[in-house]
């Protein structure tokens, strides 16, 4: 890996603990229509795609992000300890987990996106982080209502399918393209939804 390549990583990776940090400030003192924001996968999925622009080869990209993602975690978790919140170690290994197997995914759809790939792959890229913000979305209207501000849940939502849009439109703008993108994003929604549902 070249210099430029490592300070892009490092950068990459500086950024994804500081936006743990953040969330776990977040959490505590954001106001209370924002709060869902700091507790929740969709940004997380996020940083970790966004850490995927520092690579350049689709088994980097899928690293980064993959590394990513449980970073941030880490971030989120020592922040909270520091501060004096009790942190359950299965939830942390949980959250880490998942961290790697989605960032991984996250990254591979961005290196996808950026690169001349198949149009089933392009819709499928498409749809992953809009899927898994309008299934998030779903469960916080759902089963959270009575304890998160649903006004935040319909904004993701709403979020999701806007991205969806702007991506498809960008990457995949045919007929089959809308359609794969669509019924990929409905798939990783409510496989989302079933996942949350299970906890």
């Amino acid at each position: 890996m070249t210099a430029s390549g490592i300070r892009r990583w490092v950068v990459a990776l500086v950024g994804a603990f500081a936006a743990g940090v953040a969330m776990s400030f977040g959490q505590t003192y954001a106001p209370e229509w924002l709060a869902p924001l700091f507790n929740s996968a969709a940004p997380v999925v996020a940083v970790a795609g966004l850490t995927a622009f520092a690579a350049r080869r689709w088994w980097s990209s899928a690293l980064i992000a993959a590394v990513a993602s449980p970073t941030l975690v880490a971030g989120y978790y020592l922040t909270a300890h520091l501060r004096g919140f009790a942190a359950s170690m299965s939830w942390v290994a949980l959250w880490a987990t998942a961290g790697v197997l989605v960032g991984a995914v996250m990254g591979l759809a961005v290196w996808v996106l950026l690169n001349p790939s198949a149009l089933v792959w392009r819709a499928a890229a498409a749809a992953l982080w809009p899927g898994i913000a309008v299934g998030e979305a779903a469960h916080g209207l759902v089963r959270n209502s009575e304890s998160t501000p649903p006004g935040y849940w319909w904004a993701q939502a709403v979020l999701g399918v806007a991205v969806l849009a702007a991506v498809t439109w960008k990457h995949a703008r045919t007929a089959m393209g809308w359609l794969l993108a669509v019924v990929f994003a409905t798939a990783i929604a409510a496989a989302l939804f079933a996942v949350y549902g299970a906890f």
